[in-house]
Formats: structure tokens, C-alpha cells, sequence
């Protein structure tokens, strides 16, 4: 009787335990069970912009690019999640910028500090973590924010703050001439054409960004950072049609262009570089190829 008794606890001791260590992982299993500590993850990231965890907008982004084709697994994370350390464990094969739904300014309290700290983080995961960015309508807003751009309604003043719907706006179909050639636009004409929805623009680049597509409405239309994969496209490219598919085939250009900068471009984990060495391969010459 005593061993039954003996047995009955210890067991009960052992399941508390095992209970108290998955309540203390629940926080950051997300990020720990696609982390990879060796090269770079077969997993992408779109950041969700909306406050939230998910959103409606950014699975649909979600669902696009895997209908197009991206490599590995897509996940969804807010970007108060997107720090320098979850994307180092992470070692994402891009992060997508979704839409968002309220203007920049009505972020306050702690979506605004969150919001403050993911500007701060992205530039350093776009410069030296070197992962490839696109920013889709307001992602491609909170690219130019990051880097020192300003954003604000169409036709109105550097810092007003009108609420959506009071102000004008730019929606439906809508030509995007390309001002340059660029990767992104392989396969495509000197004018696209894109779905367009929203009240903000970007108002004054970013320090050395380049213009790559502009309208007459918005002269931003489609951005580049000077020296690394990161986009920012004013259009909503996740909505498109077989009849009309610029914008599948952008998406699907970026795809290729985050792909081949991944294999030649972004440095890689220590397994990886002892194995370029030993392939006669320098650190140098594997990381110089594209960008």
C-alpha cells in the first residue's frame, strides 16, 4: 500500500513539474520552435502592422505568397515581436510588411513605444542582419518611417493627422510608371498596373533610398533601399488577376530576388562558413555576389 501511495506522488510531483516548464516556455515557443542556429530558416515572416497579434490583411499576405511560391513556412507575427533577438534566432528568409488600418499618429501607448522600437530594430535587420524586405501598402509606409522618411495623408501637410475616410484617397486600379530598371520588375512593361487603397503616402523619402515607380497622385509608388533587398511598394500587390497580374509578378520577383540573395549574399552561421573553406570559398567571395 505504501508503494502505491509513493508511486501516486511522485507522479503527480512529476506532472506539476512538467506543467510549470511548458507554462514557462508558452512565451517564447513561437520563436523557438522554427528557431535555426545554423544558416538561414526555410521559414518568412509577414510582420503584422495592424495592433494585434494577427490580422485579416496579413494572412492574406500570408496566403499570396505561398500561392506564389515562397520557400518554407509562412508565419504571422506582430511587430512587437520583430526584436534583433527573435530574428537572430529566427534567422528569417524574409519578413513581409502587411497594411495596416489606422494612420501612424493614432499609434499610442504601448502600441506606440512597440511601434517606435520595431522602426529602430527593422533598420538593423535590414543593414546588418541583411534579411530582404518588402513592405506592402502600409509596410511599405513603415519602411520609409524607419529610415527616416515622413509619411502622412495625400494633399495634405507633412504633419497632419486625418482620420480615414476624411481625407482623399487613392483606390482601385491605378498605372504605376517604372522610373528605372530594378529585379523586381523582370517580365514586366514601363507601366504596371496595381491595386491601390489608402489615404497616407510617403511624403519625403527616406536618406538614399531610390524611386523606382511613380503616378501622378503618389511620386512614391515603389521604393528601394540603396544597398540592400528591401522594398517598399505603395500598392496593395496581394490582390491581383489572371488578366491583370503585376502584382503577382512583383511579389513573385521579390521571392527570387530574397532567394538568391539568401544563397550567395547573407552571412552565414559558423557550420556554414567552415564549410565554404573547405570548398575554397572565402567569407568575402560568398558574400558579395548581388547585394
Amino acid at each position: 500500500m505504501k508503494k502505491i501511495v509513493l508511486f501516486f506522488i511522485v507522479s503527480i510531483v512529476a506532472l506539476f513539474i512538467a506543467d510549470f516548464g511548458s507554462a514557462a516556455n508558452h512565451e517564447t515557443s513561437e520563436t523557438a520552435k522554427y528557431s535555426a542556429p545554423n544558416g538561414v530558416n526555410p521559414v518568412w515572416i509577414v510582420v503584422n502592422l495592424f495592433t494585434g497579434r494577427s490580422s485579416k490583411q496579413a494572412v492574406i499576405v500570408q496566403e499570396t505568397l505561398e500561392r506564389l511560391g515562397a520557400e518554407g513556412r509562412g508565419i504571422v507575427l506582430p511587430y512587437s515581436e520583430i526584436t534583433l533577438e527573435n530574428m537572430e534566432k529566427l534567422r528569417p528568409s524574409f519578413l513581409a510588411l502587411s497594411p495596416n488600418g489606422i494612420p501612424w499618429c493614432k499609434y499610442r501607448g504601448k502600441n506606440g513605444e512597440d511601434l517606435k522600437n520595431f522602426f529602430v530594430a527593422l533598420r538593423q535587420i535590414i543593414e546588418d542582419q541583411r534579411i530582404p524586405v518588402i513592405g506592402i501598402c502600409g509596410g511599405h509606409q513603415a519602411l520609409a518611417l524607419a529610415f527616416g522618411g515622413k509619411v502622412g495623408p495625400i494633399r495634405g501637410g507633412e504633419d497632419d493627422c486625418f482620420p480615414y475616410g476624411n481625407n482623399p484617397t487613392e483606390r482601385g486600379r491605378h498605372d504605376v510608371e517604372i522610373l528605372r530598371p530594378d529585379p523586381l520588375f523582370l517580365g514586366m512593361g514601363k507601366s504596371i498596373n496595381l491595386v491601390q487603397s489608402h489615404y497616407d503616402e510617403v511624403k519625403r523619402l527616406p536618406p538614399g533610398f531610390v524611386v523606382l515607380a511613380e503616378n501622378k497622385l503618389c511620386p512614391y509608388q515603389i521604393i528601394r533601399h540603396p544597398d540592400r533587398p528591401a522594398y517598399g511598394v505603395q500598392a496593395h500587390t496581394e490582390y491581383y488577376l489572371n488578366s491583370r497580374p503585376d502584382g503577382g509578378i512583383l511579389l513573385r520577383n521579390f521571392l527570387t530576388i530574397a532567394r538568391t540573395h539568401n544563397r550567395f549574399t547573407r552571412i552565414p552561421a559558423p557550420s556554414n562558413i567552415e564549410t565554404n573553406q573547405r570548398a575554397g570559398v572565402s567569407s568575402s567571395e560568398s558574400t558579395s555576389r548581388l547585394w
